[in-house]
C-alpha cells in the first residue's frame, strides 16, 4: 500500500491499520458476545460495505465464509481485500444516476438470501434503520434492537419456517 490518502482520510497504511483495529475491537466486544448470535451455526456472512475487509479479517478465528462487497461508487478497495486473501466483489446497492438507494429492492434481495434462518445486522443512520424496520415488519421478520458497543444496531432474525 502506498502513502496516498486512505478511505477515512489518514495516510493509507494508517487508515488500513485503524480499520482493522476498529473491527477487531467491535467483533470481540460486540458481535461475538453481545448480539445473542450462535456463531457456531453461522456459515456465511456478507459485509455489504466492506472498505478494507477489516470485518472479515476480524472474524478470521470464527469458522465463517465472508463475502466482502465493495460499492462501484466508492473507493476501489477490492484489490486490498484480495491482497488479504479474502473474497470480495463489486456491487452497487444504489442507483448512481438517481443518487439514492432503492431500499425496497435491497430488502427484497436480502429477504431472498436470508431464508430461512438468516440474520441481518444493520448499522446505519436512524432514518434508514426506521425504513428497514418498517419493511422488515411487513415481511414478518422478528426485530431486536441492541445497544452493545460499538454496534448500536437492530438485529433482524428471520422467523423460522418462513
Amino acid at each position: 500500500m502506498d502513502q496516498s490518502v486512505g478511505v477515512y482520510g489518514k495516510a493509507a497504511p494508517e487508515d488500513f491499520a485503524a480499520d482493522y483495529e476498529h473491527w477487531k475491537r467491535a467483533v470481540s466486544a460486540s458481535y461475538l458476545t453481545g448480539l445473542g448470535i450462535d456463531w457456531s451455526s453461522v456459515r456465511n456472512v456478507m459485509d455489504m460495505k466492506a472498505v478494507y475487509g477489516g470485518f472479515a479479517a476480524a472474524l478470521k478465528d470464527v469458522k465463517v465464509w465472508v463475502m466482502n462487497v465493495v460499492s462501484i461508487t466508492s473507493s476501489d478497495t477490492l484489490p486490498i481485500i484480495y491482497e488479504r486473501e479474502l473474497f470480495g466483489m463489486y456491487r452497487d446497492w444504489c442507483d448512481p444516476h438517481l443518487n439514492r438507494c432503492k431500499l425496497e429492492g435491497v430488502i427484497a434481495e436480502i429477504d431472498r438470501i436470508l431464508r430461512l434462518k438468516g440474520i441481518l445486522i444493520v448499522r446505519d443512520d436512524a432514518e434508514t434503520i426506521t425504513k428497514i424496520e418498517n419493511m422488515s415488519k411487513s415481511l414478518q421478520w422478528k426485530i431486536r434492537f441492541t445497544s452493545e458497543f460499538p454496534c448500536k444496531c437492530p438485529i433482524y432474525p428471520r422467523p423460522i419456517g418462513r
